[in-house]
């Protein structure tokens, strides 16, 4: 008679129930879920590849590529769509179930089936990072690697298989991204330091058998990375790849610390906190082997922390991703190894995380990811696939941008100091740029997109101006300053009939920059715009209920040609 089946029963129903409705918070979370910027910029370059353009060349990325060339048949399947944003992130949801999995694994194999499920419960739903793990990123790919990377080293080595495995596995972690530097600098600190603690026990180190195997994890470890160069030196841009990958986001001076002098000590106080634990657990151990692999896990885990809280410019949220699971899957081994049952401690931190990511961010709301998908929408509708689209950092996703380089925080470092020009107007200028999400531009470019665009809807603007004629048969001076179509409406959203340097026009006119002559038959309010405005179904009306920009001048007054300078349509392009 089996006594254990009646109480495995509900514990198993228990662990369904509780995946099921991981899963479903999940899938909740990324349809509500508010768009951070970053992810259009990841899916205008995963586009990017799809339409056959080369990154570092073609576009700006400060990632390795691999997270996005793997990205790329799901999108190409997808499409071009407003709500493209949710359906990425569902595409991850397998990628985080991996990255989980080899959690559990790493427990079970470390410590037991008990402690892992306990580890991977309260990674999945640490409020810290909850909410990076849905977002589309290339982080979502690149904690797992490093997550199954580790796991694999520390269960297998020093077998020569297994480490040649652990290799390839951090190796593609460097092809996502170059964020696995500190990583691995941080684990082999740790193992350096272990293996320093276990020699002075008096312990024997297995020299020959890591010798042998170090080659082979050397070579994962640098082919993934290896195979892009090549790829890239094909295409004659391996330059221009290894300046996005490393040198382009390292810049002197960049990020703050306003913790005072703490983060020059946190390091050193850390280091020697990890070396005095780590000695102790080893000299009481029973089974010190399995101590030095649980200790190799979760001390290159702590030291990364630290090292971040220390000398890293820019730490984000995202940047825990991978070690938050080798962090709590320790803290719970050291906590529950000495009992046999999970503690009501660890299921009232379970709930609470629940209730702090429901309080937090309710997927339940809407918390502007419709109002993004209802811009996307808009911007597709307006322009098409030949049309360029001005954003900060990608947000049309589907559009190609008339300025290389996107303003992110690296690039805003830069634009401050002098490091970087983007020459946005001049872009804008040459391109012929009918569209511009207005949002994180550059100031100059600012001001000028504020005198030549219209707003359409949220950030959305439109080329075009609005201006008042005051008397019947008056000439006016019409400044432009980004050459293209454009079509004259009066106040009643209508066609005008008039000329434009002594030519008639009664509808779409072509129009270089400059300073043109306008005669209108009738005094009153007129919309110059972007003339597939029309002919691709948008509503003009949210222009024509703007306030004028300006009342047009006589073509012959100074006040007239002043104006024209001010609108950009006469002098040079700067930035």
């Amino acid at each position: 008679m089996n006594l254990r089946s009646p109480n495995r029963r509900p514990s198993h129903r228990y662990a369904m129930a509780g995946i099921l409705g991981l899963l479903m918070l999940r899938l909740a979370s990324a349809w509500s879920l508010r768009v951070d910027s970053d992810e259009p910029q990841h899916l205008h370059v995963v586009w990017a590849w799809t339409q056959g353009q080369l990154p570092y060349v073609d576009l700006f990325d400060n990632h390795t590529p691999l997270f996005q060339l793997l990205m790329a048949p799901i999108l190409a399947w997808l499409g071009p769509r407003a709500d493209i944003v949710p359906w990425m992130r569902t595409a991850t949801i397998p990628i985080w179930i991996a990255g989980l999995l080899a959690t559990w694994w790493l427990g079970r194999r470390l410590w037991n089936a008990r402690i892992a499920w306990v580890a991977v419960a309260l990674s999945a739903l640490f409020p810290l990072t909850y909410l990076s793990s849905v977002q589309f990123r290339t982080d979502d790919l690149w904690w797992v690697f490093w997550v199954a990377g580790v796991a694999v080293g520390a269960v297998g080595a020093p077998r020569a298989r297994w480490l040649a495995a652990s290799g390839l596995l951090l190796g593609l972690g460097f092809a996502v991204s170059m964020k696995t530097t500190p990583l691995l600098l941080s684990q082999v600190l740790a193992l350096l330091l272990l293996g320093g603690l276990w020699r002075l026990q008096r312990r024997a180190i297995e020299w020959r058998v890591l010798l042998r195997a170090l080659p082979g994890w050397m070579l994962g470890l640098v082919l993934p990375l290896a195979a892009f160069a090549c790829f890239f030196a094909a295409h004659g841009a391996l330059g221009r790849a290894w300046y996005f990958w490393i040198t382009y986001n390292i810049v002197p001076g960049l990020g703050d610390w306003t913790g005072g002098r703490l983060h020059e000590i946190l390091f050193p106080v850390v280091l020697v906190l990890v070396a005095l634990v780590s000695w102790r657990r080893l000299r009481s151990s029973a089974d010190p082997q399995l101590t030095l692999r649980r200790l190799a896990v979760f001390d290159g885990a702590l030291l990364y922390l630290a090292a971040l809280l220390s000398y890293w410019p820019l730490l984000t949220l995202q940047d825990l991703l991978p070690v938050v699971p080798l962090l709590l899957l320790g803290a719970s081994g050291a906590r529950l190894s000495r009992t046999r049952q999970v503690g009501r401690g660890f299921v009232a931190i379970v709930v609470l995380e629940l209730l702090l990511i429901l309080a937090v961010r309710p997927p339940w709301r809407d918390a502007g990811l419709h109002r993004q998908e209802r811009q996307l929408a808009l911007v597709l509708r307006l322009t098409s696939p030949q049309d360029d689209v001005m954003d900060a950092k990608g947000s049309a996703i589907f559009r190609n941008r008339p300025v290389f380089w996107v303003f992110e925080d690296i690039a805003e470092f830069r634009i401050a100091h002098g490091l970087l020009h983007p020459r946005v107007r001049a872009s804008l200028v040459h391109t012929g740029t009918a569209v511009v999400i207005d949002h994180r531009m550059p100031q100059g470019a600012a001001v000028f997109i504020a005198r030549n665009y219209l707003p359409l809807q949220g950030d959305v603007r439109v080329l075009g101006q609005r201006f008042t004629v005051l008397r019947r048969g008056q000439d006016v001076m019409l400044p432009v300053a980004v050459p293209q179509q454009y079509i004259l409406l009066d106040e009643t959203n209508h066609v005008a009939d008039a000329r434009i340097d002594g030519r008639a026009v009664s509808g779409p006119v072509a129009l270089a920059r400059g300073c043109h002559v306008l005669e209108v038959a009738h005094p009153g309010g007129y919309l110059l715009v972007w003339a597939p405005v029309l002919s691709r179904g948008i509503d003009t009306a949210p222009l024509q209920a703007l306030p004028s920009q300006r009342i047009a001048a006589t073509a012959s007054s100074k006040r007239a040609a002043q104006q024209c300078r001010m609108q950009g349509a006469a002098g040079p392009l700067g930035h």
